[in-house]
């Protein structure tokens, strides 16, 4: 009955680490830090009422937080309260959350691709490089590879071992899900892991230069350095996006939509499309693709 917020996110936090779960961990420690801006973390659980979740979304619009970003952690907090309830860690006075609804906060999003031809605008895009090894020209070529692999993460793309690629296709079990995904390797595509390719690799050396076998070792050390390079590729993909006059900023994620996009508008079923995207269902597929023009 004692339990805190404090206690319980902290418990919520240590359990997903020690399942290997580091980008939930990642939104509980910022939901946990939001917290204890907006009230101290020594409040009880059976002490949140419907004010305290009114007051905690003001406090988020005061510091500037989208519609979505506030949904995202009030989803966490009900799960996170749930849970702890479930599990008896707490005895209840009401369910604030019955009349809190997360589900009205969320805003429907723009959809997230582009077209072929800014595809080909990027792909020709001439990038000035100061020494060997530019960000901006890695980001462009890790959005291209993702592009024409399926529209595989960035994730999975930093996870790449040379003895994923079999017979010049390249099969992997999504990071996500743990889905097995396997796809033939375009000829584009098969250029860029040669650019990256060094000489002596052995069959278990990543193909890209994010990770390093010798220094990310525990699964804390490659989430944190896979989300350190991430970031740096989306920054450089926003200044790219701009270069080629797009309205939308640019990230990895653009590619994989973009993929699933023009699949669809090339009259490919979206079962197939939801198949190689590693979907567990089609609703989360629905979500990717845009609606078709009038025209079309």
């Amino acid at each position: 009955v004692n339990c805190t917020i404090g206690e319980c996110l902290d418990s919520t936090i240590t359990r997903l680490e020690s399942l290997g779960k580091y980008g939930s961990a990642s939104k509980h420690r910022s939901l946990r830090s939001r917290l204890s801006q907006y009230r101290s973390l020594n409040i009880r659980m059976n002490e949140i009422d419907l004010t305290f979740l009114r007051d905690f979304e003001l406090f988020l619009r005061k510091i500037g937080n989208t519609n979505n970003s506030i949904a995202t952690k009030f989803a966490i907090f009900k799960a996170a309260y749930n849970k702890a309830l479930s599990e008896g860690i707490f005895i209840q006075k009401s369910n604030p959350f019955y009349k809190y609804k997360v589900g009205s906060l969320w805003s429907k999003t723009r959809k997230r691709a582009i077209t072929k031809e800014n595809v080909q605008r990027l792909a020709d895009l001439e990038i000035e490089r100061e020494n060997r090894f530019s960000y901006r020209d890695f980001a462009r070529d890790i959005f291209l590879f993702s592009y024409y692999t399926a529209g595989i993460n960035f994730t999975d793309i930093a996870s790449l071992r040379y003895c994923d690629i079999i017979n010049g296709r390249i099969s992997y079990s999504r990071n996500k899900t743990q889905k097995l995904l396997s796809f033939r390797l375009m000829p584009t595509a098969m250029a860029i892991i040669e650019k990256y390719s060094r000489s002596g690799h052995s069959s278990d050396d990543y193909i890209f230069p994010i990770l390093d076998k010798q220094v990310h070792i525990t699964p804390q050390q490659i989430f944190n350095r896979t989300h350190k390079v991430l970031r740096k590729v989306n920054r450089e993909l926003k200044v790219l996006g701009e270069m080629i006059g797009l309205q939308i900023p640019l990230t990895t994620y653009v590619a994989r939509h973009t993929y699933a996009t023009v699949l669809k508008r090339s009259g490919v079923n979206i079962a197939i499309i939801s198949e190689s995207l590693g979907h567990s269902d089609l609703s989360t597929t629905q979500i990717y693709l845009d609606s078709f023009e009038n025209s079309q």
